[in-house]
């Protein structure tokens, strides 16, 4: 299990909270269990947790430390889709405790809030809206039918800061944009 410690701007973690279940874990609690499924992704808000594995013999073997900022149990956000993952570790409150958990399906999407820039964000949800049933073959990609209102809300911007994004993806020759059809080059 990796670390990763986050330090956000204040803005980017106000957009993840709401969205997070907060937990109150005493001391020495289990938060993680090695062999669960890995649907979630935890932010320590308040606390320390102790990250341990057991050896062939089923001893403790503590691999990390983590405090207030750091997230951990991201390990099966990396997984290949349609892949099931498993904690490969136990995560234990040192001390009380309180952590942010997010689901892995709206997990990423909290991370791109956090890790990815606008155009970046754009661009990801125009891949993933090409993979809904509504999207329509083109002979150079796939279209689909999304206002740049409806896109601001969902990367969590304004119309204005789509507008110009997609004015640079078409630049780029990365997409068709006319009115709120829009056709994704390359994403048959």
């Amino acid at each position: 299990m990796v670390a990763i410690t986050f330090t956000p701007k204040a803005n980017s973690l106000d957009k993840l909270l709401p969205h997070a279940e907060r937990r109150r874990c005493p001391a020495k609690s289990n938060i993680i269990n090695a062999g669960d499924r890995s649907e979630s992704l935890f932010l320590i808000l308040k606390g320390s947790v102790t990250v341990l594995i057991e050896d062939d013999e089923r001893r403790e073997m503590i691999v990390a430390y983590l405090n207030s900022g750091d997230f951990f149990g991201e390990l099966g956000l990396f997984e290949q889709p349609g892949r099931e993952s498993v904690r490969s570790a136990w995560v234990r409150a040192k001390t009380e405790c309180e952590v942010a958990e997010r689901l892995r399906n709206t997990t990423r999407k909290v991370g791109d809030l956090a890790f990815l820039d606008v155009t970046g964000r754009v661009a990801r949800t125009l891949l993933e809206l090409c993979k809904q049933p509504d999207a329509m073959t083109h002979p150079d990609g796939m279209q689909i039918k999304i206002t740049r209102q409806e896109i601001g809300r969902i990367v969590g911007c304004s119309r204005e800061m789509v507008g110009r994004v997609l004015k640079a993806l078409e630049e780029q020759s990365l997409v068709n944009v006319k009115g709120k059809t829009m056709v994704v080059y390359g994403t048959r």
